[in-house]
């Protein structure tokens, strides 16, 4: 007979032999019976039901299951009380503290009708799991596909309470897992309070940033301020914020950003913000023909990325801004780290043996000082090796038209075409086995439409250079292994590290000053300089992760250059002595310091130090924002500090600090201080000593599903500025930049240049 219920042949002996008390006795308490049935004879993978107890009916079709009952078919798992499965029609009639998990998800209820075939049925009075943060109910819910949970009349939040903080109501919620949540004409409560209305809502579940994020503050610049954020999703491809904000001294402000991915043409973001300044103007003093200037203001970007095929590559970025003073205005962040708002289009494309690429850079801000290139085509070789000798050929050329443009209302150009080839042929040899050489030499010639002065054309600049770079390494193990000071010390090795190079480049046939300067290819000049290099490095192994590696617990970098022809005077002369020192004493802290010394006059002329302790962050990479952007119990403490000094300029010390001072609570502190700065803009001129630039003080509290918090700023240049926030614990990153952070810089580096 073909039949598509079997039961463990062992369990139905066992269970002939020795029924009832009997196969107690002797076994103690009954094992579930797990029948296996086959939803078709052809498929491999069977529904698999445990229980209590059991029984199957061959005339009626059906398997009933009573007690722990546990069905489990590919990556779903049923869970209830009682359940009659239907082999015929693949159908599931569940009831009692019903569970139906897919991955970490889950619905819940005490009644439900599951096909366990097509992945579908219906429960009454649901709740919901959507991985990975959200919470539902309903009166009703259908599962109408694999991935697919329809919900009606229910509500879905983060908040994992039986009655929630706060929750999205709605007559119709759709989830797809793995995807988004969809919901219209939407009732966002607060409790049993209603707040907002939003006719149509798509939450991208990859997504962790606020759907909606509102911050309320008040400040010297903009007075009491409201910035709000809403995140909208079209579809996995078009998605992005919409922004709303209001600011007593400057009125309202609209912006959006979208980011969008093609499937042909790359992806990227657009970004429009619009000040409207007209009210604000209005209330103002200025003269009649003052109130119409910079009513209108706005900031507009593109960044695009095109990956035209596996090796060609496309990028264009646009700024646009209506005013030179815009950003520091309204983003105060950016301008502070002086970030550029470039313009420009490339196209580069990597092949094994060469680079090519486009370059475009036009001037879109009538304000800013900038470099053209219209354009400049580039090609550059690998180093490529002749035949099987030890030979290396390295080449570039490029041809550019480029302009350089004062900001208006200067009206001053410099204009050329230049085309550009470097040429070097280099031998790479190891001698005695230890000593790397590597010798070089090449020309670069240079065309020129015209000089500085404009009086004369088609110049050939020529240039001959030659050098040698030579290498060695050596290093002795020491068996040593200790544990003082929680270091984990597993050997020692030192490494030692010489490296000497020697460049020598003849004096072009035009020398700088002849030509206008745009960028490094037009101050080739003289040299004839050594830079003698030596490192050290102490290392051990440690278990970082959860895999042994090798790790530098010290390392020193000790650099400088000898300039045989400095200057008119023709006399060798001696750089300044570089110094770099990196330390990891910890898997969770790290230590960078550089130091310039000029020993003509026996003085340093710059040094930095910076020390970051973070036991749950990636030091290779620190970035301390992310410090304030965690939930309150993930993250314990960390904090990070850094000195920077250069004579007769500034004398700067910068630090932050996070702690839990309890489950609950964390305090956050930022804090740099000017022991001397010299003023710059309308302070030019002035000396600032002992002053306390900037100072944060931030106050976070856990409340369950939200997180609260308090930020007070107090700025030399831009006063008191208060701040309240309100994030959800689920999506912790606020779209607002707007606490300041110690910023460490990249640690691994290596010393500038001689």
């Amino acid at each position: 007979m073909n039949r598509k219920f079997s039961i463990i042949v062992f369990t139905v002996i066992i269970t002939a032999i020795l029924p009832g008390s009997a196969f107690a006795a002797a076994f103690g308490a009954p094992e579930p019976v797990i029948p296996a049935v086959n939803i078709d004879k052809d498929t491999k993978e069977p529904v698999v039901i445990n229980g209590d107890s059991v029984e199957y009916s061959e005339t009626d079709m059906t398997a009933v299951a009573d007690g722990n009952v546990v069905i489990t078919y590919q990556d779903a798992k049923l869970t209830c009380k009682k359940a009659i499965f239907h082999t015929d029609t693949k159908e599931v009639l569940a009831e009692g503290d019903v569970n139906l998990t897919q991955g970490k998800s889950y619905l819940k209820g005490e009644q439900m009708v599951y096909n366990v075939e097509t992945k579908t049925g219906t429960i009454v009075d649901p709740r919901v799991f959507i991985e990975p943060t959200y919470y539902g109910a309903g009166q009703k819910a259908e599962k109408q596909g694999e991935n697919h949970y329809y919900i009606k009349y229910g509500y879905v939040t983060t908040c994992d309470r039986e009655k929630p903080h706060y929750r999205v109501r709605t007559k119709q919620l759709n989830v797809y897992l793995n995807d988004k949540v969809t919901a219209s004409n939407i009732l966002v409560l607060v409790g049993d309070v209603p707040v907002f209305y939003f006719p149509y809502l798509s939450l991208p579940l990859k997504d962790f940033r606020s759907p909606v994020a509102v911050q309320a503050g008040h400040d010297n610049d903009w007075g009491y301020y409201l910035l709000t954020s809403w995140k909208y999703y079209l579809s996995e491809k078009v998605k992005g914020r919409i922004n709303i904000d209001y600011r007593e001294l400057r009125d309202f402000a609209y912006g959006f950003s979208t980011n969008y991915d093609t499937d042909d043409f790359g992806n990227g973001v657009v970004r429009f913000n619009y000040f409207d300044e007209r009210h604000q103007r209005s209330w103002s003093t200025h003269p009649a023909d003052e109130k119409d200037k910079d009513l209108n203001r706005y900031r507009a970007q593109l960044r695009h990325k095109w990956q035209m095929d596996p090796v060609t590559d496309g990028i264009v970025e646009y700024n646009k801004l209506s005013d030179a003073n815009v950003i520091k205005d309204y983003y105060l962040r950016d301008f502070q780290r002086d970030m550029v708002n470039n313009n420009y289009a490339s196209v580069i494309r990597t092949d094994p043996y060469y680079t090519t690429s486009l370059f475009v850079q036009p001037r879109v801000n009538r304000f800013d000082s900038v470099i053209e290139y219209l354009p400049q085509v580039q090609f550059q070789t690998r180093s490529l090796k002749i035949g099987k000798s030890n030979f290396y050929y390295d080449g570039q050329a490029a041809a550019a038209n480029i302009n350089k443009l004062e900001p208006a209302p200067v009206n001053g150009v410099a204009s050329v075409n230049r085309v550009d080839t470097t040429n070097q042929l280099s031998y790479q040899s190891n001698i005695l086995g230890w000593l790397g050489i590597r010798p070089f030499a090449g020309t670069e010639q240079t065309y020129y439409s015209r000089d500085n002065e404009g009086d004369n054309t088609n110049l050939i600049r020529g240039n001959f250079f030659t050098g040698i770079d030579l290498s060695t390494r050596f290093y002795k193990t020491f068996d040593v292994k200790s544990n003082a000071f929680n270091m984990e010390i597993n050997n020692l090795r030192h490494v030692f590290s010489p490296t000497v190079s020697y460049y020598y480049a003849h004096r072009p046939t035009f020398r700088p000053g002849n030509l206008a300067q745009f960028d490094a290819v037009d101050a080739l000049d003289f040299r004839n300089v050594i830079t003698p290099s030596l490192e050290n490095k102490i290392q051990t192994k440690r278990i970082v992760g959860k895999t042994m590696q090798t790790v530098d617990l010290a390392r020193m970098i000790v650099s400088t250059d000898y300039n045989f022809r400095a200057g008119d005077k023709r006399k060798g002369r001696v750089g300044d002595y570089q110094f770099l020192l990196e330390s990891k004493p910890y898997n969770w802290m790290r230590i960078l310091s550089t130091t310039s010394y000029d020993q003509h006059s026996s003085k340093f002329k710059s040094f930095t130090f910076n020390i970051v302790g973070d036991p749950e962050y990636n030091l290779d990479n620190p970035d301390l924002r992310g410090t304030v952007y965690t939930d309150i119990t993930r993250k314990k403490w960390s904090w990070g500090a850094g000195y920077r000094w250069q004579d007769e300029v500034y004398s700067q010390l910068e630090g932050q600090l996070m702690f839990n001072l309890t489950e609950k609570w964390k305090i956050t502190a930022y804090e740099r201080i000017d022991f001397k700065r010299f003023g710059s803009g309308v302070d030019s001129g002035k000396k600032f000593i002992n002053q306390v630039a900037e100072q944060e003080y931030r106050i976070s509290r856990d409340l369950h599903c939200w997180i609260g918090d308090i930020i007070c700023n107090i700025s030399q240049d831009h006063g008191y500025t208060f701040m309240f926030a309100l994030r959800l614990k689920a999506f912790p990153e606020m779209p607002f930049e707007f606490q300041q952070n110690y910023n460490p810089p990249r640690f691994g580096s290596t010393l500038p240049p001689g």
